[in-house]
């Protein structure tokens, strides 16, 4: 993703931005979801194991990228381009 500050891109960048890290963020976020169920499925059939703290440890990511997509809104709002 663009690291650059939003008021220095164009509408169309925003854009863009805002819609790959829509997909992106919402895979992630499905793919933490299915890791933490295939966790505690095994953790039910084999005991515990330390690959339940994957999808605990990489959901910060997620919620940074979030973030990050509420910012892209707010500037796409106050230039009146939503």
């Amino acid at each position: 993703m663009n690291n650059r500050p939003l008021n220095g891109m164009t509408i169309e960048e925003l854009q863009t931005n805002r819609k790959t890290a829509l997909v992106v963020t919402w895979m992630l976020t499905i793919m933490l979801i299915i890791l933490l169920g295939m966790g505690i499925y095994t953790s039910v059939t084999k005991g515990f194991s330390a690959l339940m703290a994957i999808p605990f440890a990489l959901s910060p990511i997620a919620i940074l990228n979030f973030k990050r997509i509420k910012e892209i809104n707010e500037e796409l709002k106050i230039r009146g381009a939503q």
